[in-house]
């Protein structure tokens, strides 16, 4: 009898991120700014398109943007809003 555990089917971040499109997300970019809205796309490269997103600073919005393309390396984290 085998002690080691078979692996269970492993989660790929760009997956759950494709399939939570649509969704709202909050995105961290490494200079610190951060963006709360909906995910309307995301790439290979996690580049994303986001609609109705508020820019925050200390949890407040300090802006509000109707469309923002956010570059995949200058992300440091994005949150799904509705894993929490």
């Amino acid at each position: 009898m085998s002690l080691v555990s078979q692996p269970t089917s492993a989660k790929r971040p760009l997956t759950t991120l494709q399939k939570s499109t649509k969704k709202k997300v909050t995105v961290r970019l490494k200079n610190e700014v951060e963006y709360k809205g909906k995910m309307d796309n995301v790439d290979p490269y996690m580049n994303l398109i986001m609609t109705d997103a508020e820019e925050l600073h200390d949890n407040k919005i300090i802006a509000n943007y109707g469309r923002v393309i956010v570059r995949g390396n200058n992300v440091l984290f994005i949150k799904l809003e509705n894993e929490l």
